[in-house]
């Protein structure tokens, strides 16, 4: 079993002005989901995450976060955490790493 996973070399998802790579590390954790997302003006529209805890870790970059109507500025060493039931969006040229706790499946998010 690899225990130490690499980054895919091509994006596994684009959409609504992200792309990005999901590690395939569901038989090492079913805890938790981890991805690379790269935005040049951010995620476009609102959502809410039913079930998961969305952590962000900015590796590059700067903008905003819209978390339950507030405005937070953020950038690169900055660590985003965003309760499961949480509306939120987020805007600017950006790198992130992305951990979601239990692991995340399209049909818990709702587009707003």
């Amino acid at each position: 079993m690899k225990y130490v996973l690499k980054i895919p070399s091509e994006y596994t998802f684009e959409k609504e002005g992200i792309k990005g790579t999901n590690f395939e590390s569901k038989n090492l954790s079913e805890k938790a989901k981890f991805a690379v997302i790269e935005t040049e003006t951010g995620h476009e529209n609102r959502i809410r995450e039913n079930e998961c805890d969305f952590i962000y870790y900015i590796l590059e970059g700067k903008g905003n976060f819209e978390i339950n109507s507030e405005i937070e500025k953020c950038q690169r060493g900055d660590l985003v955490v965003i309760p499961s039931g949480s509306v939120f969006r987020y805007t600017g040229k950006m790198k992130l790493f992305l951990i979601t706790i239990p692991f995340w499946y399209p049909e818990q998010e709702e587009i707003l």
